[in-house]
């Protein structure tokens, strides 16, 4: 049975990730026919470039490139053209569909039951202050995904959201995540949701944050302390959540609330 990976904030840091470690083995040879290309240009409200973290380039890791063929057409979907064409030129079986955000029906083709969902969307506070817009980026977006992904029938959904997250929480950032969580929940009751709870995310960033920055460097001291139960707090490479999340993909792992340990575990075990 093919495979269809659909991502949806690829230019983000752990979405690019995802796309290059696809790019780089977990794609098959050309061999299987892609959705056919479209372009719908629109804005997702007034975020940026794009509803997805800030992106970054593929550093080294420590494991290996995913093994060769776990899916057999990527799709990525985005408001605007992806900043590296060259790698999509590159893989036959790698395509973009340019999206609003708004219209979903526009994206009925490629939420099929051959299709795992890859939800990597997020913002700052810093690039959007406005709570209301802020919650329609990280919460609404996400759930919308959810809706259409049950709809089409898809066989999963690998979702990043943030350690924390709590739709009861008095803290703003943790409540739209919980929230967020508990929406995509109720939207696909169709297939395994994995939602993925990072703690500091590590790895390069275009654009230079002082503050996590300086919490790296804190982290990086901390993080030997943080066993057993606290573990989960660590931070963790970007990397190694999106090998983890290609890893419960590719495998139709049940639903899960996935941390430190578990990201760290799935990002080895994909070599294997």
């Amino acid at each position: 049975m093919s495979k269809h990976a659909l991502i949806f904030g690829s230019t983000g840091l752990i979405g690019t990730q995802l796309l290059h470690e696809l790019a780089n083995g977990a794609v098959s040879s050309p061999s299987t026919p892609m959705p056919a290309r479209s372009a719908e240009s629109g804005r997702a409200g007034d975020a940026g470039d794009d509803p997805s973290p800030d992106s970054g380039s593929t550093p080294a890791g420590e494991e290996g490139d995913a093994p060769a063929g776990l899916f057999d057409v990527v799709t990525l979907v985005n408001r605007r053209p992806h900043p590296d064409q060259a790698l999509i030129a590159r893989h036959p079986n790698i395509s973009e569909r340019l999206f609003d955000f708004k219209d979903w029906s526009a994206l009925g083709d490629l939420f099929t039951p051959h299709t795992r969902v890859f939800i990597a969307l997020g913002t700052t506070r810093k690039k959007t202050p406005d709570e209301a817009q802020y919650q329609h980026i990280d919460r609404d977006l996400p759930i919308a995904i959810a809706k259409s992904a049950h709809a089409g029938g898809c066989a999963s959904l690998q979702v990043v959201s943030a350690i924390g997250a709590d739709a009861a929480s008095r803290v703003f950032y943790n409540r739209t995540k919980g929230e967020m969580e508990e929406g995509v929940k109720q939207a696909f009751p169709s297939g395994p949701v994995l939602f993925y709870q990072p703690g500091l995310l590590l790895g390069p960033r275009a654009e230079n944050r002082t503050g996590e920055r300086i919490g790296e460097w804190i982290f990086a001291m901390a993080d030997p302390f943080l066993r057993g139960s606290t573990s989960k707090y660590r931070s963790v490479h970007a990397r190694d959540v999106a090998r983890a999340m290609i890893f419960a993909a590719s495998r139709d792992v049940p639903s899960a609330i996935v941390h430190y340990d578990t990201m760290r575990s799935w990002s080895k075990a994909l070599d294997g």
